[in-house]
């Protein structure tokens, strides 16, 4: 009996190793991750707006003057009627808040808004709502834009 046991001894230990070959091929495989993920992390992150993407503006009170002028002559060559656009003194510095309604066919304000939100520098809606009205459809939205001085 006793020359029998090293070779049931071998035998488990060669069993016992494909298991530890396969979990030493996943080790490094989550340390080659590790690594990578260190690399991407030390990164430089890249900026989220570059400054051409901002109204030139000398105060808060020339950048909404200057979003108005675009968001009219952008209304103006699209056929669409500007009901009301009255600006947010409370807006934080860098951004210019419009409060804006305007109306036409449907056709017409869906072309603006698209206009609006593809115009450069940027002018995105933070909220709008397209609803009906008579002759066509009104859109009434907040614009945000960022100015830089």
């Amino acid at each position: 009996m006793t020359p029998r046991l090293p070779l049931i001894a071998a035998g488990v230990a060669a069993l016992l190793a494909i298991p530890a070959y396969g979990a030493l091929g996943d080790l490094a495989a989550a340390r080659a991750a590790r690594d990578a993920a260190r690399i991407d992390a030390g990164a430089a992150i890249p900026p989220l707006a570059t400054a051409d993407a901002a109204f030139p503006a000398d105060s808060a009170a020339d950048a909404r003057a200057r979003l108005g002028a675009q968001v009219r002559a952008d209304a103006a060559r699209g056929g669409v009627l500007i009901e009301a656009l009255a600006p947010d003194p409370a807006a934080p510095a860098p951004l210019t808040l419009l409060t804006l309604r305007a109306s036409g066919t449907e056709k017409a304000v869906v072309a603006f808004a698209d206009t609006l939100e593809r115009t450069h520098p940027a002018i995105r809606m933070r909220a709008w709502r397209l609803t009906s009205a008579p002759g066509g459809v009104r859109l009434d939205a907040t614009l945000v834009a960022p100015w830089r001085g």
